[in-house]
């Protein structure tokens, strides 16, 4: 497991124990969809670190679904919980059993189901959040109640659910809330507004995706029938926005494509096409089903919705609103409206003038995958495979020319690439000049390059570090900086920290208005200006 995830599941453990001695701390894990959240809990709940005798475990998937199958597959869980699973089967016949050792909880569930019946949803909410309380006062045991994808509460038929679940969290001290969420700006909303609470707060775990350094690992690990060279494993978690359950579904058709002998073991470029386009391409591919769903809930299942007009010319790297409102031959207001309706459900992401796609393999399969099939006259599938598999080859093709670039040229071909936008980095917005040259000053060494980009009225030094950039390194680079600014006019300092920055020398930089970029920034502007991301 990558260090980042290991360090949160050991805050988790740590809240959990610390639960079970007396202290509680509620929690959220916010994360965009297939990072691994779900993984996460379900690598929590089977460590040996966790205290599990003195605690109960209670999880539940709040779907897209009427309340009423929720309240029943969370009494469910609650059977399974104390009884054997083979007899729960019978809802009514397991209460029944329930009722002889845990009267209180069965007295509870009984009366869920009968205000589901008399059209009581509200009732029925409020008494099932009771059940974790009923559960302490029967078994000494304090509940972990763990909600996934919480945020769908607010969909189901009820007046005020988070109020409700609120005043439940404030009074049920012995109840620990664990809620995870694939919606960042609905749960960030909902945690603020709705559950800021006096008692009961939530502490804010952000999942990210994986690094470069773990994508590899993870890649490594689940490829063990043959060893795929750097490069295509950097462009397998390029492709995938290094998240692990696109990159485990790809990995399982490279498995079963080496170890059926489809194809042989050394040919990476076959194999990484033939993975992308079972997943991918095919009808019955995972990825494929996955976007697909994602696509018929933005359009309303209408097949070409204006929303899926304005994401189609999104996805044709028309980056700027006016750009789509024009491809997509709709009125400015109108992509404006949806634009912002996709930003709020966290589908693209805006940086200054420019949008972009937050899920980069939703960007590719829109493109490569569901525009192509909307525009083809071919009833040949085999022939529409084939074209994607190009696009693949080309892309993976490219994406190597790309890799065995020593970067500092890819950052200079970058900064060649701006056009005088205005771009939002980092939560701070910045005029990206068109510069007439760029040019090293400095050679590439073990600690870094020196870059000048020079403009109409703008020069630029950038600074490129290797390894993590200390106080020294930043003093010697405003030293530096300050002798070229006498000979060579700068107006702006950029350090690209490859390795990160340790907080003093990040608050020297700030205070010598010099711009501090990690490689996850630097691949924001490598992907707006569409080029592959640096992995180092």
């Amino acid at each position: 497991m990558p260090n980042e995830r290991e360090n949160i599941l050991n805050t988790l453990t740590h809240r959990i124990n610390s639960f079970a001695d007396g202290y509680r701390q509620n929690i959220a894990i916010i994360g965009e969809p297939c990072i691994g959240k779900t993984s996460l809990i379900k690598n929590l709940l089977m460590s040996e670190s966790i205290k599990k005798d003195s605690l109960a475990y209670l999880y539940l998937e709040i779907k897209m679904e009427p309340f009423e199958f929720c309240a029943q597959r969370f009494i469910k869980s609650v059977l399974s919980l104390l009884l054997k699973p083979d007899s729960t089967q019978d809802t009514v016949f397991a209460i029944e059993n329930l009722a002889r050792k845990f009267p209180r909880t069965a007295q509870l569930c009984i009366r869920v189901l009968q205000d589901i019946e008399k059209n009581k949803a509200e009732e029925a909410f409020s008494f099932m959040m009771d059940i974790p309380s009923a559960l302490f006062e029967e078994t000494r045991k304090r509940c972990v109640l763990i909600l996934d994808e919480f945020h769908n509460i607010d969909n189901f038929a009820l007046k005020n659910p988070f109020g409700i679940l609120a005043k439940k969290i404030m009074i049920q001290k012995d109840t620990m809330y664990l809620f995870l969420s694939s919606r960042h700006t609905l749960a960030q909303r909902l945690l603020g507004e709705k559950l800021s609470l006096l008692f009961g707060n939530f502490e804010k775990i952000f999942l990210v995706p994986f690094d470069a350094d773990a994508s590899r690992a993870f890649l490594k690990d689940n490829t063990r029938a043959v060893s795929l060279p750097q490069a295509h494993l950097d462009f397998i978690a390029s492709l995938a926005g290094n998240r692990p359950f696109y990159m485990r579904l790809i990995c399982d058709e490279i498995e079963r494509a080496v170890l059926a002998r489809k194809l042989p073991g050394d040919d990476y470029n076959r194999l990484i096409e033939h993975a992308c386009a079972e997943t991918m391409f095919k009808k019955r591919g995972l990825i494929n089903q996955h976007f697909a769903g994602l696509l018929s809930r933005i359009s309303d299942e209408k097949l070409l919705s204006k929303s899926i007009t304005v994401l189609l010319a999104l996805s044709c790297e028309n980056k700027k609103q006016q750009d789509i409102a024009r491809s997509s031959r709709l009125q400015p207001r109108d992509a404006s409206k949806i634009l912002n309706r996709m930003i709020e459900t966290d589908v693209i992401t805006r940086n200054g003038v420019l949008y972009r796609f937050k899920d980069t393999l939703f960007h590719f399969w829109l493109h490569s995958v569901y525009l192509k099939k909307l525009a083809s006259f071919s009833m040949d599938e085999e022939i529409e495979e084939t074209e994607f598999r190009k696009d693949i080859s080309d892309k993976l093709r490219a994406f190597v020319e790309e890799f065995e670039k020593e970067c500092s040229l890819r950052i200079m071909e970058l900064f060649r690439l701006f056009k005088n936008d205005v771009i939002q980095l980092n939560g701070k917005k910045h005029k990206f000049v068109s510069f007439s040259e760029v040019k090293k000053i400095e050679e590439s060494s073990d600690k870094g390059t020196d870059i000048l980009a020079c403009g109409e009225s703008q020069r630029w030094l950038c600074t490129i570090r290797n390894n993590r950039v200390t106080e020294n390194d930043v003093s010697e680079i405003i030293n530096k900086a300050k002798a070229e600014k006498r000979s060579s006019r700068i107006n702006k300092g950029i350090i690209i920290a490859f390795s990160g920055i340790n907080e003093n020398a990040y608050l020297m930089a700030k205070e010598a208005k010099f711009w501090t970029w990690n490689i996850g920034e630097l691949n924001v502007l490598m992907e707006l200006y569409g080029k592959p991301h640096i992995t180092r």
